[in-house]
């Protein structure tokens, strides 16, 4: 059996706990002896007594058809042309690697090489927003992706889709980790950028083809997330929110933190404003995250000039009255 058809198999086990392929790649650090353990009954059980997988686990390696699974995912990925790196591979995505409990594949369709680009963002946050939330997730996304750093956020509702539009709209690239099988848009919603981002960016998720998307897998996705990038951008977020569990991944991780504060009074806004008091960084403009990521200080825009500069610049040309000028001050720009 090849090496990466053994992570393929494994791939397919679904009774796994956090952190048990990492003790059993440490048990057994090349694939063979993998693959041969864990069709061992007498290993197994042994492996159930010290509590390294569960029971359930033992039940499921043992039964399991290792041909036939790897046969199939095959099959899956070459009808929905989907690609498969696994942790023995070059191109895995090199700052998975460095994260506790890192999924042994990786199943995309795009251009996982964004994965390994200088600069990557997580952005999360609320599935419901606000309209301010929708707005600041509009301005950092297209600001940043403009600006060759790359967004990586779940393609849920909400704060992840208006992230993942507006980098794409900017011209920017962006990564969509799913919950699920990468064959399968979810939420339906938004198959319109499901489409463009499987073409010219990249989505990817550690479960194999035809894997439905259960409430289960959301927040085990959100390590990648959050793993993938250099820093976490969190737009809105309640005090007890699905977002916050990125957080902490992030902070596991040991990955940097930006929040973006938002009104005292508004729900949406305490989880942002209790991390920004626990220590996040407070950001307020997208060349906040620019700067602390590349060390580079954007140049700050000219300011507008007011109609009255406008008007004393020109008045010669202008030749109107105080009244006139008055009326043009109230019109504005």
């Amino acid at each position: 059996m090849l090496a990466k058809d053994v992570y393929i198999w494994l791939s397919t086990i679904r009774t796994f706990r956090k952190g048990d392929t990492d003790k059993l790649t440490t048990l057994f650090p090349t694939p063979g002896e993998l693959s041969e353990s864990l069709r061992d009954k007498d290993v197994i059980h042994r492996l159930i007594e010290k509590d390294i997988i569960k029971e359930e686990t033992g039940a499921e390696l043992l039964d399991s058809n290792i041909d036939m699974s790897i046969e199939k995912i095959y099959e899956d990925m070459q009808k929905s042309h989907i690609s498969c790196v696994t942790i023995i591979d070059e191109d895995y995505p090199s700052r998975l690697l460095s994260i506790p409990d890192k999924p042994l594949c990786i199943y995309y369709r795009g251009d996982i090489s964004l994965s390994e680009k200088e600069y990557i963002i997580a952005s999360v946050g609320s599935r419901r927003p606000t309209h301010y939330g929708i707005s600041m997730a509009t301005e950092f996304a297209s600001v940043l992706g403009s600006k060759g750093i790359v967004i990586i956020s779940g393609m849920a509702y909400g704060i992840d889709a208006k992230s993942h539009q507006s980098c794409i709209e900017a011209g920017g690239k962006t990564i969509a980790v799913l919950g699920g099988g990468v064959d399968i848009c979810y939420p339906r919603t938004n198959m319109n950028i499901y489409h463009e981002m499987c073409e010219e960016h990249l989505v990817l998720s550690e479960y194999p083809p035809g894997t439905e998307h259960i409430s289960l897998h959301f927040p085990l996705r959100n390590r990648l997330i959050s793993g993938m990038g250099d820093g976490l951008l969190v737009i809105e977020a309640a005090l007890r929110s699905g977002t916050l569990i990125t957080t902490d991944y992030a902070l596991e991780q040991g990955r940097n933190i930006y929040a973006i504060p938002g009104r005292a009074d508004d729900m949406m806004s305490k989880g942002v404003n209790n991390l920004i008091k626990q220590g996040a960084a407070l950001v307020d403009t997208p060349a906040d995250i620019i700067t602390d990521l590349t060390g580079v200080t954007l140049k700050r825009r000219k300011r507008r000039p007011k109609p009255e500069d406008i008007l004393d610049k020109n008045k010669a040309a202008l030749q109107i009255s105080n009244e006139e000028k008055n009326i043009l001050g109230i019109l504005g720009y």
